[in-house]
């Protein structure tokens, strides 16, 4: 996922000092502790990620699991980019895909029907393709049933955009095709 799609969603962890801010805190003020998935490089090894899908039009993350096995994280995150990449093709074939970005946190329900939070890089192109590419699939993902030890849930980060080594599309219509 690049610094700057990452950039546009505000994933990029920032730390600050807490004298920085220079307002004392009031009730109202203060904000709940998060459980946002924070992206930083891991000691130097390069991967910020627990397993990264790669397609020709998009890239989907695993940042976090919790409450399952590696290997069904893996599993769902790998049919996510799969149906990405499926539907991100049939969008650019409508020349309806646009470069976007999304952070989705995924927390299964009694039934394992997931709850989710969605955050997306602005725009109403990025929204729809993310709904429709993205939202969707991992919508109709069944994740593992809450147990006593935890409710399973994860974390994922996707780009997506047109293949780079799709042909632009013919401004001239069938001018060339004889050539």
């Amino acid at each position: 996922m690049s610094r700057a799609a990452l950039a546009r969603l505000g994933l990029l962890a920032v730390t600050a000092g807490s004298g920085a801010l220079g307002c004392s805190p009031s009730p109202r003020d203060v904000v709940p502790e998060s459980r946002d998935v924070r992206v930083t490089p891991d000691g130097g090894n390069g991967e910020a990620y627990v397993h990264v899908a790669r397609r020709p039009h998009g890239v989907v993350a695993l940042a976090e699991a919790r409450h399952m096995k590696d290997e069904e994280a893996r599993a769902i995150v790998e049919r996510i980019a799969d149906e990405l990449e499926r539907c991100a093709t049939g969008l650019e074939a409508q020349h309806l895909l646009v470069e976007g970005a999304a952070r989705v946190v995924a927390v299964a329900g009694p039934s394992g029907t997931p709850a989710l939070n969605v955050r997306l890089a602005p725009g109403d192109a990025v929204a729809q393709n993310a709904l429709l590419c993205l939202v969707a699939p991992v919508r109709a993902t069944t994740l593992p049933l809450p147990t006593p030890s935890g409710t399973p849930g994860l974390a994922i980060e996707a780009t997506w955009g047109p293949s780079r080594a799709s042909p632009a599309p013919d401004t001239y219509g069938d001018a060339g095709a004889g050539l």
